[in-house]
């Protein structure tokens, strides 16, 4: 008997898996301003189980973040939502759960499009969030953007001197007044203070798990608590390495890591975290204080470890 159990526990496992395991597609990484994006949310489902997702209305959710910028960035008003649908696909034992969205970027920058919440057999959890670059329509080498022809008759009428000082002569009293505003102006900020460098990866990203803990809601939503810790981590080790790790699982991620021949313990240290988040993300495990405390010393541990060693310059 146990071992006809055990047979169907092993049966069902990979089902269960697949039935929780949401997908995210982007058309492009990169957009044109105007342009449309199609983003698609996809999640297999077994026969029985259903999904309660309220997509946004007008514009998506999104951040725009930029070098000097905080990591959490500033909110992004400009993506505005061209068209969305959902179907649901049956096949065989299993359904396929499908919405799709056209968006349109109004203005250029390094968007983040945010973490969409949805709710399956009464569990909340989030999609990953999706990075994008809209940007202007480049100019293209040799192509002309007016062509406009133009005649003209020649002027035949002698230049008169005195004449055109009678009749322009508040020109160059308005370029001395110009030139007096200028050098004045240049007196007043010469003595302005320097502005302060901005912060470097490894600042922004302390700060911003400073900020996280700040906020305390840890003891509120631990779901949405790790997964703004687990988008901050991706984010760094993204700039770190110049990689993409935003929307890589966990198992992509490490595999990743490993290929750049990183430090053995760097690799246990950013493994067990993000083993940690999924499980609170994905499994609805729930963390005692004591590792929430453990989590957010060994995230600022691999940042510190990982971050090259700053100098000063005398």
């Amino acid at each position: 008997m146990k071992q006809l159990v055990l047979f169907v526990a092993l049966i069902s496992a990979p089902w269960l898996t697949v039935a929780q395991e949401p997908n995210t597609y982007v058309s492009s990484k990169e957009i044109t301003v105007g342009g449309i994006l199609e983003v698609q949310y996809e999640i297999s489902l077994l026969k029985n189980q259903d999904i309660a997702f309220n997509p946004p209305r007008g514009y998506f959710p999104c951040n725009r973040i930029s070098a000097k910028s905080n990591l959490k960035g500033t909110e992004f008003k400009d993506l505005e939502i061209l068209s969305y649908s959902d179907t649901i696909i049956d096949s065989g034992g299993s359904k396929l759960w499908r919405a799709n969205f056209k968006l349109i970027p109004w203005d250029t920058g390094t968007l983040v499009l945010q973490p969409l919440p949805y709710s399956m057999d009464s569990q909340m959890s989030y999609f990953t969030s999706i990075l994008v670059q809209s940007s202007f329509v480049p100019a293209k080498k040799g192509m002309r953007i007016y062509d406009i022809n133009e005649s003209n008759t020649p002027f035949k009428k002698e230049l008169v001197w005195t004449e055109l000082i009678s009749k322009y002569w508040w020109i160059p009293l308005l370029l001395l007044l110009i030139g007096l505003f200028i050098v004045v102006y240049k007196k007043r900020t010469k003595g302005s203070p320097i502005e302060p460098e901005s912060l470097t990866v490894k600042q922004q990203t302390l700060q911003s798990i400073e900020k996280l803990v700040a906020k305390q809601q840890w003891s509120t939503d631990q779901k949405l608590h790790y997964t703004e810790l687990s988008f901050i981590l991706r984010w760094y080790l993204s700039t770190r390495y110049n990689i993409n790790l935003l929307e890589r699982t966990t198992f992509e991620t490490i595999l990743l890591l490993k290929a750049l021949k990183l430090d053995e313990y760097l690799i246990t240290q950013i493994s067990l975290i993000f083993n940690e988040v999924d499980a609170v993300k994905f499994a609805n495990s729930e963390l005692p204080a004591s590792d929430h405390e453990k989590l957010i010393e060994w995230s600022k541990e691999v940042v510190i470890i990982s971050s090259p060693v700053e100098t000063s310059h005398v």
